[in-house]
């Protein structure tokens, strides 16, 4: 992760990225990319990505049912983006295209998923997307495996992957647009699909039971212009908003709906306005339980809001998170045992981020003033900011720490905290990207498979 060089870009990116993710958060919305201003080209240095991404990057080749190869070092090597999809699988899990696309490419990322002890580490081409990848992007565990979706080389395009042991990955070609968003449903997973930057609705649906074959079930009824959606075994739920004004005095509102098969959506009264000017309410979800995040004007407080996380099991009713939030939420990271908030504040003058931690699955949260392991950067002439001294990030089941001097951690339930080996060809604070995935992690242009 880069040392931050400015409070404000930290601020900026914490506002708009988004983080956890389920674990991360939703492509931003209309609003925020309005804000975003020419710091976000320095934010790649501290992007943390809970993903997946690509459209050439190919492993060795595996057909379906055989077994890949147990060595944590095998090189990632760069693919055509014209090959053939049936000189890498068989024709039995290609999808359905009834649109044009590329043709389906797959890609390797070895390791384990658990007990992570240190990485092994190999080189990625340089052009690889798993460095190149853009801020937003998620993956998802549900029942058949592994979804990873959101866009690459600066939201030009869209991208879906899935994967049954989240080493093999394969390209879902079917789903053609700007923005596509992924959760998981009562029946497999939902996708909708569209261009956030259309000034008229342009929503469409797709559903899948197996994660390969998709299909379009076109425009979603009582549902337009998403800003996130996430999905559990009980249902869906998504927020979206409509603009009022337009240029720098346009202003968001957002309110929230649920439906069993995203295709019919309700309106939803969660009980709290969670939108406050400069940050963006926004949903997810983990361990089968929805969370909503945002803030909520507060004039007794010094930062002028407060942080506000709803929890539902069931996608209707909601109640609100008790302990002392931080700051306005923006985000979670879940881990097997526990989860983390990232909060932000926007105000000058001493802002800064912030995490905030739960063991009972997001119903209370207390502060942690160290981030974990990391501590905090000093702070240094001018403004006195709060910054982490490197980054937090998980894939779902393990959370790691990497400080900017090197050392590594790793953790279940984000509060205890255990070394490991780390070693990267590159450091935090030089390297481009960190991306956590489901067996390993990258770092710049190194792919380090955990073992």
């Amino acid at each position: 992760m880069t040392r931050l060089k400015s409070d404000d870009i930290w601020k900026d990116w914490l506002t708009v990225s988004e983080g956890a993710r389920q674990p991360r958060e939703a492509p931003r919305s209309a609003e925020s990319r309005a804000r975003l201003s020419v710091g976000m080209a320095a934010l790649a240095s501290v992007v943390v990505i809970v993903a997946v991404v690509g459209s050439r990057l190919m492993g060795p080749s595996v057909s379906p049912g055989s077994t890949p190869s147990t060595s944590p070092t095998t090189t990632l090597a760069q693919s055509s983006p014209t090959s053939s999809p049936s000189a890498a699988s068989s024709s039995s899990l290609e999808p359905s295209s009834p649109t044009p696309g590329l043709s389906a490419a797959t890609f390797t990322t070895l390791g384990v998923k658990s007990s992570w002890r240190g990485f092994s580490w190999s080189q990625l081409p340089s052009d690889s997307p798993l460095v190149t990848a853009d801020p937003g992007a998620q993956v998802l565990t549900w029942r058949g495996g592994f979804v990873a979706y959101g866009t690459t080389n600066g939201g030009s395009s869209s991208f879906v992957w899935t994967s049954v042991d989240g080493q093999r990955w394969r390209q879902i070609t079917a789903i053609v647009a700007p923005q596509v968003l992924v959760a998981v449903s009562p029946t497999g997973l939902v996708a909708i699909a569209g261009d956030p930057t259309s000034a008229t609705p342009s929503e469409t649906v797709w559903t899948s039971s197996d994660g390969v074959q998709w299909h379009n079930a076109g425009s979603p009824a009582g549902l337009a212009f998403v800003d996130s959606l996430a999905g559990t075994s009980t249902g869906l739920v998504a927020v979206q908003h409509t603009l009022t004004g337009s240029g720098k005095f346009a202003t968001s509102q957002y309110s929230v709906a649920h439906s069993s098969d995203g295709v019919s959506w309700t309106p939803v009264t969660v009980g709290e306005d969670l939108s406050w000017i400069g940050h963006v309410m926004r949903v997810q979800s983990g361990d089968n339980r929805f969370f909503l995040m945002g803030a909520a004007p507060d004039p007794a407080d010094s930062r002028g809001a407060i942080g506000i996380v709803l929890w539902s099991d069931d996608g209707r009713t909601w109640a609100r998170s008790t302990g002392a939030i931080s700051w306005p939420a923006i985000g979670l990271e879940f881990g097997r045992d526990g989860i983390l908030l990232h909060t932000n504040s926007l105000t000058t003058g001493g802002g800064g981020v912030g995490l905030d931690r739960s063991t009972d699955g997001g119903k209370t949260w207390q502060p942690d003033d160290t981030f974990g392991p990391l501590g905090i950067i000093p702070c240094g002439q001018g403004e006195c900011g709060v910054s982490p001294d490197g980054v937090i990030a998980s894939n779902g089941t393990v959370f790691l720490a990497v400080k900017n001097d090197g050392h590594a951690w790793v953790s279940y339930d984000g509060r205890t905290w255990t070394p490991i080996a780390w070693n990267a060809p590159a450091s935090i604070s030089s390297a481009e990207t960190v991306l956590v995935l489901p067996c390993g992690v990258v770092v710049g242009n190194a792919y380090g498979a955990a073992k």
